[in-house]
């Protein structure tokens, strides 16, 4: 069992808090550079300083290292988004789509780390169900809004029908890392590509809205959308999940 550094600052310290971001960060580069197959503990030591009981104490396995990176990113990126929609509506899933997949854009090769290990055969069980709850968030609270509102069609499993928007968002991310086609096409692929598996799996008013949208989507992009939005409605207050 891995004992406490002998460190004289208090592990809630400044000092102890800024030395845990910066092993984060190292992390998160180690895994866009090596993938999770490639990662070396003794790398990320030499990165931010620190030694390997540190990492132990702190976070009790690479696995646990790992997932509270991930989960720091997510979080730092959740916090950027302006959101306009409320909490559960179709609006603020497009804009959680929009600011990730620009953010995405960004950092090719952590996304393409994250995707790899996510089907990967020999994925670690604990982290995938770290991963897998990061990437079926976005579309969480929308369908269990509509699961609510019975807004669903009475085939639809609400679980099944979120796993499946997931393997959607997924593979367009990996066709997009395969160069398939071009970055400034990608998030459009990513929006109208849900839409239109939610087009099938809804009714009513739900049904008339996300066609609605799909067509203003189709016509004039997701960013433009996300635009108009924010234009016409100041931003959201609540607490987002």
């Amino acid at each position: 069992m891995a004992t406490r550094p002998k460190d004289t600052e208090s592990y809630s310290s400044p000092a102890m808090q800024a030395r845990r971001q910066r092993i984060l960060d190292e992390t998160r580069k180690l895994i866009a550079e090596q993938g999770f197959a490639g990662f070396s503990l003794l790398e990320l030591c030499r990165r931010a300083d620190v030694a390997k009981q540190t990492l132990y104490y702190a976070f009790q396995s690479k696995e646990g290292l790992i997932a509270a990176a991930i989960m720091d990113y997510f979080e730092e990126s959740e916090r950027r988004i302006p959101y306009h929609g409320p909490q559960g509506s179709l609006e603020r899933l497009i804009e959680r789509m929009v600011a990730i997949g620009q953010r995405n854009l960004t950092i090719p090769n952590y996304v393409a780390a994250i995707i790899s290990f996510y089907y990967s055969q020999n994925a670690s069980p604990d982290l995938w169900r770290t991963l897998h709850g990061i990437t079926t968030l976005p579309q969480r609270p929308y369908v269990e809004s509509l699961r609510k509102a019975r807004q669903l069609q009475p085939w639809i499993d609400p679980e099944q029908l979120i796993d499946a928007l997931d393997n959607l968002r997924l593979g367009i991310s990996h066709e997009w890392l395969q160069g398939r086609f071009p970055d400034a096409a990608m998030i459009d692929r990513m929006v109208i590509g849900v839409l239109t598996y939610l087009l099938g799996a809804v009714r009513g008013g739900a049904r008339d809205h996300i066609l609605d949208v799909l067509r203003s989507v189709a016509d004039n992009g997701a960013i433009a959308y996300i635009d108009s939005l924010h234009h016409a409605t100041p931003p959201a207050t609540e607490k987002t999940a």
